[in-house]
């Protein structure tokens, strides 16, 4: 007589485990002792291997029904068998115990279909269910349970195993049915209109739910400025091959109406009126207007930007500006400085264009009519009437995490710059400026280093020297502590004016109390002219502290800067700008 468990199934997710009882008359006598246990039909397992899942059905004890079944049960745990059965042969005062099995197939193929995209042989390395090994079912279970999360992981898709089959020959069969996406829905946007943040989107209704590509359009959704957190959502649908997408949005505030008085050893007390909206009507626009007026200065602008002139991205932009201001310089062989009252007139346009997930190019076409006047000092020939005609080709890439508080990534900008006597232009030339800057999060919670370099290089023709199209560095956005353009000390003159430049700036940002930053910060830089050399001892240098306010009228920088004033001393000057300086 023979005890008999049932067949493992392996087809269409089918697995499972039936047991049937035999004639039961086997087990009249459940007094009959064991008195030997054997194992039978196992080509690639070894016996022993069976034998230790056998605990229950022990030699010298009483043959028991359960505990055989128990046993047979045991040797499937395994998972190497498909077939299990028990029979009984007589023995000196007892029986012994024959367990048969039926060993699975040895793997010969494993084929995976559903999501032509994804390389599953790179999944199919590190599996335990390899090709010309045993079939172990829980193995398979096992790298099944692990195929949905690598695939999330890995490539972004959100899939479900549909189909399963295994047959006699080692074949296995695996159908993945991705999750589609059925809608979209967008919340908390009460000013922002609802397509853009679609026209961020790089996926639409019915396409496979990517989370790599989900988290890449939001990241473009938060870079835009207008949203202090994003969110999202999957739900579960009746239909598991279907999801609704929710993106949940709290805005900030975009627009902004400043006024008030700045103060500079240069320029000396400036009022100024500020309008601006990073967001115009919710459109995703920007305007701006701007007015600054003291006794040597009075600056205008107004500006506008569309971000989508068409579906592909194409970007224009258009600023209109005067600008009045005293100009000065020191000449050699003089004492006195020379200084005038330069107004420029201008505008420019720029259309600019994506050329892939971080990266932008853009052509600006410039126009400006510069005039000298209200001289004092000596002459400078330099300040003479001119006009300037540019052609701008720029290239920026953007990896950082966040458009205000960057902690991690990088940005880089080169824009190469042509002045053309075209429309009556009156310099011709060619300067290049790079930017690069990086930042690394030294500690959770917002412990960050940001660092920046910047270069600018004279290529080609005549940057008129002081007071014209010459690199200026100093103030608040490139070398703290120092007047822009430099200013004249005892050996001569500090010139931070010339035909190139080099800057560096490090600063070490850390969290205050909420929306408050601190910055420990410091700055090298200098000037020189074409034929001049530059070494590391000719650097400018300064630190100082700041802070950062984020705030409804935006982020707002006040730094104070410790350089070197006329005298070669070391003296802090007070910078507030808006946003981070890099």
């Amino acid at each position: 007589m023979r005890l008999r468990s049932a067949k493992l199934l392996v087809g269409l997710m089918v697995i499972g485990l039936l047991f049937s009882v035999g004639n039961a008359s086997v087990w009249a006598q459940d007094s009959s002792l064991v008195r030997s246990i054997e194992v039978e039909g196992n080509t690639f397992i070894d016996t022993e291997t069976i034998k230790a899942s056998i605990l229950k059905t022990k030699i010298n004890q009483p043959a028991v029904e359960q505990q055989i079944l128990d046993d047979l049960r045991s040797i499937y745990d395994l998972g190497y068998f498909q077939d299990a059965t028990a029979s009984f042969e007589p023995a000196i005062a007892g029986v012994q115990v024959v367990f048969h099995v039926v060993e699975n197939p040895i793997v010969r193929e494993i084929n995976f279909s559903g999501v032509a995209s994804v390389p599953f042989a790179e999944y199919q390395k590190q599996m335990k269910t390899q090709t010309g090994y045993i079939l172990n079912v829980h193995d398979l279970w096992e790298d099944l349970y692990g195929l949905r999360e690598w695939i999330a992981t890995e490539y972004g898709y959100l899939a479900r195993i549909a189909d399963l089959s295994a047959d006699t020959d080692g074949r296995i069969d695996v159908e993945l049915a991705p999750t589609t996406l059925k809608d979209i829905v967008i919340e908390g946007n009460e000013k922002t209109k609802d397509f853009v943040i679609e026209r961020e989107l790089s996926f639409g209704l019915g396409d496979p739910v990517n989370l790599h590509e989900v988290d890449q359009s939001l990241r473009r959704v938060l870079m835009l400025g207008f949203f202090d957190e994003i969110s999202r959502d999957f739900s579960e649908e009746d239909d598991p091959d279907e999801t609704v997408l929710t993106i949940d949005l709290t805005e900030r505030k975009t627009g902004s109406a400043t006024f008030g008085v700045s103060y500079s050893t240069q320029d000396r007390l400036v009022g100024f009126v500020e309008a601006a909206d990073e967001n115009f009507l919710g459109r995703g626009q920007r305007v701006n207007a701007t007015a600054r007026f003291g006794k040597k200065l009075q600056e205008y602008e107004l500006g506008f930007y569309e971000p989508y002139i068409d579906k592909t991205g194409t970007s224009l932009g258009i600023n209109l500006y005067r600008r009045s201001k005293q100009v000065q310089t020191l000449l050699k062989n003089h004492e006195e400085l020379s200084k005038a009252q330069r107004t420029t007139n201008g505008g420019d346009l720029t259309l600019g264009r994506p050329f892939g997930e971080f990266t932008r190019g853009r052509l600006t076409f410039k126009v400006e009519n510069n005039l000298y006047g209200d001289f004092e000092g000596p002459i400078n020939e330099r300040y003479e009437d001119y006009k300037n005609r540019t052609i701008g080709l720029g290239v920026n890439t953007n990896t950082s995490d966040h458009p205000f508080s960057p902690t991690e990534g990088y940005k880089n900008d080169a824009y190469l710059e042509l002045g053309t006597r075209l429309l009556g232009g009156d310099m011709q030339y060619a300067k290049l400026r790079l930017e690069h800057s990086r930042y690394f999060e030294v500690k959770d919670g917002g412990y960050v280093l940001a660092v920046r370099g910047l270069g600018g290089r004279l290529l080609a023709g005549d940057l008129g020297g002081a007071g014209q199209e010459a690199f200026s560095i100093g103030g608040a956005d490139t070398l703290r502590g120092y007047a822009y353009g430099g200013y004249p000390n005892e050996s001569g003159r500090l010139s931070l004016e010339g035909d190139h430049m080099l800057v560096m700036n490090a600063e070490f940002r850390f969290p205050i109390v909420e929306k408050v930053t601190g910055v420990v910060f410091t700055d090298w830089g200098t000037t020189w002219d074409q034929g001049e050399t530059m070494g590391l001892t000719d650097l400018a240098n300064s630190f100082g502290l700041g802070v950062r306010l984020d705030t409804p009228l935006g982020l707002l920088r006040l730094d104070y800067g410790w350089g070197k004033n006329a005298e070669d001393e070391r003296k802090g000057q007070f910078y507030f700008g808006i946003g981070q300086m890099f």
